[in-house]
């Protein structure tokens, strides 16, 4: 099974795997082009345009996170 890169041995099974788990989990972001939103804060653009794309992109790198733990 894979989502976004996730296979089932990438989810988090508690605080022993929590390194590798956050390693693995980099990389699935860097992949699909979200690791920045976690490396830095990236404001809300005021744009409206803009604004719905990194909507978009906080969603799903946030989803990607969720469903890896």
């Amino acid at each position: 099974m894979s989502f976004y890169g996730l296979r089932l041995e990438y989810f988090l099974e508690g605080s022993s795997d929590y390194i590798a788990w956050k390693d693995r989990m980099e990389v699935v972001l860097e992949d699909n082009g979200f690791k920045e939103f976690i490396e830095k804060d990236i404001p809300k653009p005021d744009d409206s345009q803009d604004l719905g794309k990194w909507t978009k992109c906080v969603a799903k790198e946030r989803r990607i996170i969720l469903e890896g733990v």
